[in-house]
């Protein structure tokens, strides 16, 4: 019986309801839109936002002595190894070129790096199999906004930066000696460089050509990296005084400090710092577009209520005296009250679908306009948009249940 008037109420009334649902769905569509966008931004702004510079910086963790470079790959194996995007070592000292002291760096521009691969058994456990992947990682993978007038170097050239270029007099093509204590290289400038940092006053080559400069093969002294976070909570975490429990999550979680402790653990005699001004701003910079994203969620989803509201509303308005009718016969007010609940449940479910869909599409088509990239939708995005939308049906009509039950059937039926 209950089934059959809550079809028979939907079919009499099918602008209503269609009405009902669109506000449904236009709450649902948006919100599925910015939260399945919201889940997966991180990613895709993170990896926009390392194009901006590396974020941690490696340096030997005692004065006087160098990180051995042959250790950095390791950097690759740890829990977050998938989030470090790349890393380029430096070793750098002052020289002699045409008798100016200037500062030569020697660091990868794009190495090629053997990494410990991932092979899955019979049995779905892992185990590490040496020297079965590669990466390049440097200067080009880390540091896309380097503008280079010129090539980039090979073994024996060199970038020298604008400033640098300036006091020496260099110019693209030209051959000069580099001078440290009584050892020497000749390079050959293959481009000028311009950062807007302290590279410009510096000449820069491969590692190797300055570890044969200074005569430390295999050293560096120091390591920019580059990794995907996730802003760090508000209130300072000591992982030392975690519990077991908690720490296995803070350590399961890609902050940038359980990063560094992971890339420490596996760097002998390095210590890991953020570089501050870079992580903290992709923190806030990430914090605020989440909370942009809830905030206009919250908007549209409050709006789409007020629009069930305002269609329920006009429903009961219009069904004064049928509902008369029905308390006059017998029914009380819980019946009046579910089947008014059921007529929001369906448009909820109806609405949400179609909104869900909607929003699915609508995220794809941002994630490839704004990032490049498709945006695949979580089912914890679906599932969070389907309880909205069943939510906002169900608070929309909470005001006109409550004027339907209150209806008196003496007071409508005597036409007042």
């Amino acid at each position: 019986m209950f089934p059959r008037l809550l079809f028979s109420a939907i079919q009499r009334r099918k602008l209503r309801i269609a009405l009902a649902v669109l506000a449904v769905v236009m709450g649902a569509s948006i919100a599925s839109t910015l939260l399945t966008v919201s889940f997966d931004i991180n990613d895709k702004m993170g990896r926009e936002l390392k194009s901006y510079g590396a974020n941690i910086l490696l340096l030997p963790s005692s004065e006087g002595t160098f990180i051995n470079e042959s250790e950095l790959y390791k950097m690759k194996t740890i829990f977050w190894r998938h989030n470090i995007i790349g890393y380029s070592p430096y070793l750098s000292d002052t020289v002699k070129i045409k008798d100016k002291e200037i500062v030569l760096s020697g660091t990868y521009f794009s190495e090629e790096i053997k990494i410990p691969g991932i092979k899955k058994t019979w049995f779905g456990t892992r185990k590490a199999d040496e020297k079965e992947a590669t990466i390049r990682t440097g200067i080009k993978t880390i540091a896309s906004w380097w503008k280079v007038n010129g090539e980039w170097p090979a073994p024996g050239e060199a970038l020298v930066g604008i400033n640098a270029a300036e006091k020496s007099g260099l110019r693209q093509g030209d051959i000069f000696r580099a001078e440290f204590s009584s050892n020497n290289a000749t390079f050959k400038v293959s481009g000028i460089l311009s950062t807007g940092g302290d590279e410009d006053g510096q000449v820069i080559v491969p590692l190797k050509d300055a570890q044969m400069l200074f005569k430390k093969q295999g050293m560096v002294d120091r390591v920019v990296v580059s990794a995907l976070t996730k802003p760090e909570p508000q209130e300072k975490i000591d992982p030392s005084k975690l519990s077991p429990e908690k720490y296995e999550i803070w350590y399961c979680t890609p902050y940038i400090s359980s990063i560094m402790l992971q890339v420490e653990e596996v760097v002998p005699n390095a210590t890991a710092k953020p570089i501050r001004q870079v992580a903290d701003n992709e923190g806030k910079l990430l914090g605020k577009f989440e909370w942009l994203m809830f905030l206009i969620t919250g908007i549209a989803m409050t709006t789409a209520s007020l629009g069930v509201t305002a269609t329920m509303n006009t429903s009961i308005f219009e069904r004064k005296k049928e509902i008369g009718l029905m308390k006059a016969i017998g029914a009380d007010e819980n019946q009046i009250a579910h089947l008014f609940i059921a007529e929001a449940v369906v448009t909820g479910i109806i609405g949400g679908a179609i909104g869900i869909l909607i929003g699915i599409v609508l995220a794809r088509i941002v994630g490839l306009w704004v990032f490049g990239a498709v945006i695949n939708p979580s089912l914890f995005s679906v599932l969070i948009s389907g309880i909205l939308s069943l939510g906002v049906a169900l608070l929309g009509s909470m005001l006109p249940v409550k004027k339907a039950v209150e209806i008196e059937p003496s007071v409508i039926l005597r036409g007042d």
